[in-house]
């Protein structure tokens, strides 16, 4: 983690900064008017060395526009003797929109497990309960999301089987560990445990920000078993991301995709990238149609490739089980 560095131009209400922090993979950046309201991005890079490429770019882009550097704010940190259920309980109140505060009150069969059901009567099926797998003597936790629609008690059950168990995964200083359950929850095999920084808690509790990890099952196809931190963040937070607090959705495949198509719609990528599933239709009807030398390539979650070109385009269902389940 490093500082905030920080820059300015201009005079008086003219006064304008920029600022850019680098946390892992991560660029964090805001701008604004001086002493007025601020704006914010995040940017996810490919791996830090990218990251730092890029931090060091922008900040020559401001240079050149005539900004000076100024001393930054320090990187936030959180408050080590916060309890995680009261810090989250706090965050969530609002007295003043008539939001009581949540009661997160223990799992029967699970020691140091609290859920809160956000379920209203007036609305069924729309709620969320939001269970935390407490450690550190509560100033830590592990917590996931289950729509209401899917929540079912022998499925959580499963899956806290082995996530009370190995809670500790998300704090040992990897992004993301993807384990088999030790036993089936509902259609899942397997769950994918992040770290604070994956999961973005941080973002939304900073006096707790570095002590509450995510969790949640998934089908074995979904991560890839080598996807990097950058893949797997596209996977959860990008475009067209896994739904993970639906517990009873249909699998959705991992699609790493590059190409070189050359014709009527051209695309040429020759780096692999995160794809949502309903592209993939698209992109074989434009290699189909492209011009001689075109092809197109998938990567599956066993990082296995398929190499396809207008001459050997897969039939029906070929894709689908090569994406599920491996060559």
């Amino acid at each position: 983690m490093t500082d905030w560095r920080r820059f300015e131009r201009g005079e008086g209400d003219e006064r304008e900064y920029w600022q850019i922090r680098q946390e892992g993979i991560r660029c964090f950046i805001g701008w604004g008017r001086v002493g007025g309201r601020n704006t914010g991005s995040t940017i996810v890079a490919r791996d830090e060395q990218h990251a730092q490429a890029h931090t060091a770019k922008k900040i020559r882009e401001r240079l050149r526009k005539g900004f000076v550097e100024v001393p930054g704010p320090p990187a936030p940190v959180g408050d080590p003797a916060a309890l995680v259920v009261d810090t989250i309980a706090d965050a969530q109140t609002k007295p003043a929109f008539g939001i009581a505060r949540p009661q997160y009150l223990p799992v029967a069969g699970f020691t140091d497990v609290v859920c809160h059901a956000s379920v209203w009567p007036a609305s069924p099926g729309r709620g969320f309960y939001h269970y935390l797998v407490l450690g550190d003597e509560g100033r830590r936790a592990v917590g996931f999301n289950v729509r209401e629609s899917a929540h079912c008690a022998d499925l959580i059950a499963a899956f806290l089987e082995t996530i009370v168990a190995r809670r500790d995964l998300a704090f040992d200083g990897r992004s993301h560990h993807k384990i088999v359950l030790d036993r089936p929850a509902g259609p899942f095999s397997h769950a994918l445990v992040c770290s604070p920084a994956l999961g973005g808690a941080a973002s939304v509790y900073p006096a707790i920000r570095a002590r509450v990890a995510t969790a949640f099952p998934i089908h074995d196809c979904e991560i890839g078993d080598a996807d990097s931190e950058g893949f797997v963040d596209a996977r959860i937070h990008g475009h067209a991301s896994l739904p993970y607090a639906d517990w009873d959705r249909e699998p959705r495949p991992v699609l790493d995709l590059r190409c070189d198509i050359q014709g009527p719609r051209p695309l040429r990528d020759q780096t692999f990238k995160v794809y949502p599933g309903y592209r993939l239709d698209g992109f074989l009807r434009d290699l189909a149609d492209g011009a001689p030398g075109s092809w197109l390539e998938l990567r599956n979650f066993r990082g296995e490739v398929r190499h396809l070109t207008a001459a050997n385009l897969p039939a029906a269902g070929d894709l689908d089980r090569f994406l599920v389940r491996g060559n």
